[in-house]
């Protein structure tokens, strides 16, 4: 056999490999092994509800461990109906699983605070429309 009937082979391998590397590097993060809701609560608990297009609707807060190819992370999914559409907020804080301690629905905003003393504030004006 020949040199170069050897090589063919050897390259189409490689070449198929890094087609292969370059769809997980662009498609792993997006694609979702497994889901777990860590926590949830409703505004409408707190009694706070936010306009949409001209009717009150409740929001809903779910925090949720996500599986990906690359890894697992957490986020917090928020708005009316959150379980199915929804304003996600990645949590990057330190590496060990987020607790919350405490949610405050505001008018304006929707204030989570962490165990770990870290917070975050989601304006009203980001998941109140996400139907």
């Amino acid at each position: 056999m020949s040199r170069k009937l050897l090589i063919l082979p050897v390259v189409a391998g490689l070449l198929v490999g890094a087609v292969l590397f370059g769809a997980l590097v662009l498609l792993g993060p997006s694609i979702t092994l497994r889901e777990a809701v860590l926590h949830e609560e409703s505004s409408q608990d707190s009694g706070v509800t936010y306009e949409y297009s001209g009717s009150q609707w409740a929001s809903e807060l779910y925090l949720v461990r996500v599986t990906r190819l690359t890894g697992t992370g957490y986020e917090l999914r928020i708005g009316p109906g959150a379980a199915d559409h929804y304003y996600p907020v990645r949590l990057r804080f330190g590496s060990d699983e987020p607790r919350i301690r405490s949610v405050e629905w505001r008018p304006d905003e929707v204030a989570v605070t962490l165990d770990s003393g870290d917070s975050v504030h989601v304006p009203a004006d980001n998941f109140r429309s996400v139907r």
